[in-house]
């Protein structure tokens, strides 16, 4: 194991493997990701792409071609059947993020099997190995590295990687190999899925419908792919009576009920493709095991009510990319690498429980209590940081609308009409930590004297803010005590600079450090006569 073939292997090419390669090769990471399958998926999986995720492609320069390949998306309704009144149950996701200027971007529905080719793409071109037709198997930790057999039409090699990110699915067999359990619960039932194409104009009678519940049908009805390439998909339970061998003998079974849920009932829907499955709520124990790391479904599982899976697998991947980058250049240690899992698996767990909680509610009521708006848990997360103190007992997340801007939660969004970027969120290098901070201070003025490598240093002419988002900047950025706030590559804040900080090189270069390393000491200042002060 002395020589390394790469830095790291992504074993599974789905969205979240796919994503995590795309991110590991912008950090400047050797990576390669192997896929079993001949090609990217073809059946409709995942489609809402919520705001969070819009911001990471967006960094990773993707967005564009998602938005070219989706459509806005129109919220859910209810209805007896497509063909009947319908009544609004969830708004438009973006509504509340634009409202309220959460972000530079807005949720979008763009399909996964339109998705996966856009990252697939982009990984290649940021230097990404992308292997299809790659079985991976006799896979071993060793004490500098892991090693792994690839099986493809051409022969077979063993590969030698330093760190292995698992997205190989919630049956892909990693983490049952690891003897890493689950906690939570079954969600009873199979579901069925069916792809199909049939012209549903004389039933929408020029509406647009993005997802719809039918009573008639006790089925989902949800558009897929765009107006010049127009399918639909049925997701409805399996019933008594028919097949559970085959789920293509399916289909006869099927078009009574797309007939149901579209209310045309001498409609002769085109079904392309049917699958069957089954869900449950989810956590792993953990989310790390030595060199091997767990994402997307292979560390959680839940119900597909809000679309959370998919974007909380590429949000794994986001948060796990810089750490391994740090590590494998050397800037980092490993310890930074556990800290993968203390950050998300307490929101993983949350957002599984939110999608339970979903999957129980009587379509068309109004939400629960207890039930957190999908901005909030896609924007107003907080991590408790390694290298915090101790832990404050502040809750997983916090109203984007009101940031905090304290460390462990996202660099908020913030309109900027004067300057190089048109808002706080494109002043952040993707790929390194970034001090922001108003142009009036001595802390930015410090770092541009005395440059500390790896960091960016952005400053903003607060005048240019607009008036309903000042208070935002002052909580977040500035402030009568703040005088800037360091960011890492993944848009979360690990310090705040005090204003009265009379050595701010020094405790700039410390909290990077601490964020790098978590498991060293503090820095120790000294005397005026050599000697070293205890904190």
């Amino acid at each position: 194991m002395s020589e390394q073939d790469f830095d790291v292997l992504v074993v599974g090419g789905g969205l979240v493997g796919l994503a995590a390669g795309a991110f590991l090769a912008q950090q400047g990471v050797d990576v390669t990701v192997a896929e079993r399958h001949r090609e990217t998926s073809r059946h409709p999986k995942a489609r809402l792409v919520n705001v969070r995720s819009m911001e990471l492609y967006r960094a990773l320069g993707v967005d564009d071609e998602i938005r070219a390949a989706g459509e806005p998306s129109a919220g859910f309704v209810v209805a007896d059947n497509l063909a009947g009144l319908h009544e609004s149950w969830i708004a438009p996701p973006e509504e509340a993020v634009s409202e309220e200027g959460l972000s530079p971007v807005v949720p979008f529905s763009c399909d996964q099997q339109r998705i996966e080719p856009i990252l697939r793409k982009r990984a290649v071109a940021l230097g990404a190995r992308v292997l299809f037709d790659t079985e991976v198997g006799d896979i071993a930790q060793h004490s500098d590295g892991i090693t792994a057999r690839l099986r493809r039409p051409d022969g077979e090699r063993t590969v030698r990687a330093r760190f292995l990110v698992a997205s190989d699915g919630a049956r892909g067999g990693i983490r049952d190999s690891l003897g890493i359990g689950l906690v939570g619960e079954a969600v009873p039932g199979t579901a069925v899925s069916a792809l199909f194409r049939a012209d549903l104009e004389p039933a929408l009678h020029g509406r647009w419908v993005d997802a719809l519940l039918a009573r008639d049908a006790g089925a989902f009805l949800f558009a897929r792919g765009d107006k010049a390439d127009r399918t639909w998909q049925l997701g409805t339970h399996l019933r008594a009576g028919w097949p559970t061998d085959d789920p293509d003998s399916l289909a006869p079974h099927i078009v009574p009920v797309i007939r149901a849920a579209t209310g045309l009932p001498d409609l002769t829907p085109e079904i392309e493709s049917v699958q069957t499955w089954t869900t449950g709520a989810y956590t792993a124990e953990r989310f790390r095991h030595e060199r091997i790391f767990l994402a997307g479904d292979a560390a959680h599982q839940m119900p597909p009510y809000g679309g959370f899976g998919g974007n909380t697998g590429v949000q794994d991947a986001h948060n796990l990319a810089w750490k391994l980058a740090a590590v494998c250049r050397g800037d980092a240690s490993e310890a930074l690498l556990d800290t993968y899992d203390t950050e998300r698996a307490p929101l993983a767990a949350l957002t599984v429980a939110q999608a339970l909680l979903r999957s129980r509610k009587t379509p068309g009521q109004p939400a629960p209590a207890e039930q957190l708006d999908a901005t909030t848990l896609a924007l107003g997360f907080r991590y408790q940081l390694a290298h915090a103190q101790a832990p404050d007992g502040a809750t997983t997340v916090e109203d984007p609308a009101a940031p905090s801007g304290r460390p462990g939660t996202r660099a908020p969004h913030i309109a900027l009409h004067r300057g190089p970027a048109s808002n706080t969120l494109d002043l952040l290098d993707p790929t390194a930590f970034t001090f922001v901070a108003d142009a009036t201070s001595h802390t930015a003025a410090a770092l541009n004297h005395n440059p500390i490598p790896g960091l960016r240093v952005r400053t903003v002419d607060t005048t240019g803010i607009e008036a309903r988002h000042r208070q935002r900047w002052e909580h977040a950025y500035g402030g009568p005590h703040c005088d800037g706030v360091l960011v890492r590559p993944d848009h979360v804040i690990i310090w705040r600079a005090p204003k009265s900080e009379r050595d701010p090189h020094t405790h700039v270069h410390e909290a990077i450090r601490h964020a790098l390393r978590p498991d060293a000491s503090p820095l120790q200042p000294k005397l005026r006569d050599g000697a070293t002060a205890r904190r």
